[in-house]
């Protein structure tokens, strides 16, 4: 899988970045945060075991505080019915038939076969 990353570094009032950091918790909770910048974007889906790990530093009159979250990516099915066949045989794909449900009359003529 390719790396999409963004960056993200600005001043804010305390108050702008208090309203950023719920946003932030507000679309994790949900399940899917979206950075942008600009045209770019990265689409992150929050699930699972989250490993937190959080640093708070006090120096010489700066303050800092450093988030970080990770998990490794679910990866769902797209139904849980989903018919799964072990075989020696590859499966001959019609392209139409992926974008579209197939009508009545095919659906008949290939029962009838």
């Amino acid at each position: 899988m390719k790396k999409n990353e963004i960056t993200v570094k600005c001043k804010l009032e305390s108050d702008a970045a208090g309203s950023m950091l719920s946003e932030l918790a507000s679309r994790f909770k949900e399940g899917k945060v979206v950075i942008q910048k600009g045209t770019s974007f990265v689409t992150l889906r929050p699930a699972g075991q989250i490993e937190v790990e959080i640093e708070a530093v006090e120096k010489k009159g700066k303050q800092k505080i450093e988030i970080q979250l990770s998990w490794k990516e679910e990866i769902l099915l797209d139904a849980p019915e989903a018919e799964i066949r072990i075989s020696a045989e590859e499966p001959v794909l019609d392209v139409s038939s992926l974008t579209e449900e197939p009508d009545e009359a095919e659906s008949e003529a290939k029962t009838d076969q």
